[in-house]
């Protein structure tokens, strides 16, 4: 399985905070650490722990060069990422003692991404079998369209959740995976049952909406496919979403049902948010499958 993932990569710089501060707070910090980061990273990461073979696209400066050797130590294709940004992007977060965490984003070099970047690449590549999207970068909405125009089957998770996000082609996205808080920023709906009708009203064809400790749902048009969510102790939330996103779509694609890649991106998604850290503490398919095995 080739996918081609898109997106973002970052450079975390992570506050441990006694709690996080209020508007205009100043609070001393507990500890600090710098991890590899961005939603593309994550995604590229756990798609291939999953078992992809995974090629990862984007931009960084010359102060990024430890994300791709971190990527491809850990066997994923870095031929198409561009090191001709001036800055790398880089995200400020802040976690509290209970896996809570609230983030700056500084975009970067995932900002200057062209539009003859994006055409080089789909020619490339357009016989993988998945783009993956998110909307860290610039030019997500020209890539969607040239790549659905190509044939290339894609999936967009719309996060960030940006004003932008209410207006572009959903029906460009063959899968829309996102969580329930932007989905309702997308469609200005509360339940999960409204925000669905609203997507698919606005072009989307398969829906995976995450809901936090409510688990997870599936729609292609028949009926939902819920998912509970498994019972851990949450340390640190940050990746949670990317880790749920490269297994679930791994599973889908795969031919497992809607059910099982639910419960395996709940599962990896339950080992990472139980460690501190994002893409580093991503599970292998190894630990997924132990876990699973242990909660039948």
């Amino acid at each position: 399985m080739k996918i081609l993932v898109f997106g973002s990569f970052n450079i975390d710089k992570v506050y441990s905070m006694p709690r996080l501060p209020e508007r205009g707070e100043t609070l001393y910090c507990r500890g600090y650490e710098v991890h590899v980061g961005g939603k593309g990273l994550n995604q590229a990461l756990a798609f291939s722990y999953a078992g992809a073979d995974v090629i990862a696209a984007g931009k960084v400066g010359a102060d990024g060069r430890y994300l791709t050797d971190y990527l491809e130590k850990n066997n994923i294709d870095i031929s198409e990422i561009d090191y001709s940004g001036e800055y790398t992007g880089h995200t400020i977060i802040e976690t509290d003692p209970d896996g809570q965490n609230q983030m700056i984003l500084f975009g970067g070099a995932n900002r200057e991404i062209t539009r003859e970047y994006c055409d080089a690449l789909l020619a490339k590549h357009s016989g993988a079998d998945l783009i993956l999207m998110q909307y860290e970068t610039t030019c997500v909405e020209y890539m969607l369209e040239k790549a659905r125009s190509l044939g290339l089957k894609t999936a967009l998770n719309p996060s960030p959740y940006v004003d932008e996000l209410r207006s572009i082609d959903y029906s460009n996205a063959d899968i829309l995976i996102l969580n329930e808080y932007e989905a309702q920023s997308v469609t200005g709906r509360e339940s999960p049952e409204d925000c669905v009708k609203a997507l698919r009203e606005l072009g989307s064809r398969v829906i995976i909406l995450t809901l936090g400790a409510k688990g997870s749902v599936y729609y292609d048009g028949g009926e939902p496919v819920y998912c509970p969510a498994f019972r851990v102790n949450a340390v640190d939330t940050t990746g949670a979403g990317d880790t749920f996103t490269g297994y679930c779509l791994y599973e889908l694609l795969a031919g497992a049902p809607p059910y099982d890649a639910l419960r395996f991106g709940s599962a990896a998604s339950a080992l990472e948010v139980a460690k501190p850290g994002a893409a580093e503490t991503i599970p292998s398919r190894a630990e997924v499958e132990s876990f699973l095995e242990k909660n039948r």
